[in-house]
């Protein structure tokens, strides 16, 4: 017996990877499906911290295959698989457009409200071909309207007359958007949590607290989570605001040249029966 002591992550992996787990079976996703995803991320995680580490040239597929445990043969297959996800795109560029038409001034009535846009500019200001090409999509003004509509994001209510329904875009249970979301909501949220966890003693660190109760009454939960839900909405759409002045701002004095950062801002709300035995206490962790 090793008297080695195990490492307290390997513990936690599991139970990260348990509601992964739930969403795979739930789609009918197997084993030999996630063990090839993962080795992708491998793959990709190899090729960052190399890149960090200021690696010049080639990285050889031998060097990956002994940092990750990968097969060769597998870091070359998987190196020259360059296919890329259309849908994420969609996604990501529906949500700009909605972004802007919410918040941004040529687009709102005199009661600053989302006002109804025409594909082509009118009396009333520019339409929403311009709104794409203001939120700096590059993909067809067609294909995104056609996104929203499919989301319910947007209705047509006249002939010609488009109507923003959502301030945030909430794709359909299920389908291939909601998955690109999915993703991008969460790999945002874990890749702040590693960068926090392999953070040095006095490195700088993300955002990330939680508050967590677990003595509470239904009609408690209820009124938190209707509390919370209303309070991060507010603060969403506020930052959503800021955002998008400070880009168009930026925008207008930066080269092409320039770096560009992001940033990203979630909430999330989890109601749910009492399923351990976590004391009935506040905690918040950075």
């Amino acid at each position: 017996m090793s008297d080695t002591p195990q490492d307290p992550f390997e513990k936690a992996l599991a139970a990260l990877l348990a509601p992964l787990s739930r969403a795979m079976m739930a789609r009918g996703v197997t084993y030999g499906s996630a063990a090839e995803a993962l080795k992708r991320a491998m793959l990709q995680a190899a090729l960052d911290q190399l890149a960090a580490e200021g690696g010049n040239g080639r990285i050889s597929d031998s060097k990956i295959s002994l940092m990750t445990g990968l097969h060769r043969k597998d870091v070359k297959r998987l190196r020259d698989d360059s296919a890329q996800c259309e849908v994420k795109r969609t996604v990501s560029a529906a949500a700009m457009v909605i972004s802007y038409w919410a918040t941004a001034p040529d687009y709102l009535d005199n009661k600053c409200c989302p006002r109804r846009l025409t594909r082509a500019a009118d009396d009333a200001g520019p339409g929403f071909d311009d709104l794409v090409r203001q939120a700096r999509i590059d993909m067809a003004p067609g294909t995104v309207l056609q996104a929203l509509i499919e989301q319910g994001a947007v209705a047509e209510e006249a002939e010609g007359v488009y109507c923003l329904k959502a301030h945030t875009l909430l794709p359909a249970g299920g389908g291939a958007e909601q998955v690109a979301a999915y993703e991008a909501t969460l790999s945002a949220h874990l890749a702040a949590a590693t960068d926090n966890l392999l953070a040095p003693p006095e490195g700088r660190r993300h955002f990330d607290r939680a508050v967590r109760y677990s003595h509470l009454s239904e009609a408690s939960v209820e009124h938190l989570r209707k509390m919370s839900a209303a309070k991060a909405q507010e603060l969403l759409e506020e930052i959503n605001a800021e955002a998008r002045k400070l880009q168009e701002a930026d925008e207008a004095t930066q080269s092409d040249a320039d770096p560009k950062r992001r940033f990203v801002l979630g909430a999330y709300i989890l109601p749910a029966p009492l399923a351990d035995k976590t004391p009935s206490t506040p905690e918040d962790t950075e």
